[in-house]
């Protein structure tokens, strides 16, 4: 076997037995605070970034993926649909589209 193939083994093979060993728990004394919990962000703000991470566009074809990231329904995206579009945060083609207008979409 190569050097560079017994040096990736032994990586391995380390990463697998610090899996194994019991996990370490801190002293009182020197825990980390518990990290900040945001809240959740809001339909409006889901559903443009669900968009967002489909090339900036909602159609047929992946409107069932956009509300399952976004965790919303239809009758939900159907309400937020025209409010959006009110705030110039999207706009709606004839044939049901929908494009966010977002610094990240242009």
């Amino acid at each position: 076997m190569g050097k560079a193939r017994i040096g990736l083994l032994t990586v391995v093979a380390l990463a697998a037995l610090s899996a194994c060993t019991a996990p370490q728990t801190a002293s009182p004394s020197t825990s980390q605070p518990a990290p900040q919990v945001l809240p959740p962000a809001a339909p409006k703000d889901r559903l443009i970034t669900a968009i967002e991470a489909q090339n900036c566009v909602l159609t047929a074809q992946n409107v069932e993926s956009i509300l399952l990231q976004a965790r919303l329904t239809q009758a939900e995206l159907v309400a937020l649909t025209p409010e959006l579009a009110a705030e110039g945060r999207a706009e709606v083609a004839a044939e049901g589209t929908i494009r966010v207008l977002t610094d990240n979409c242009i």
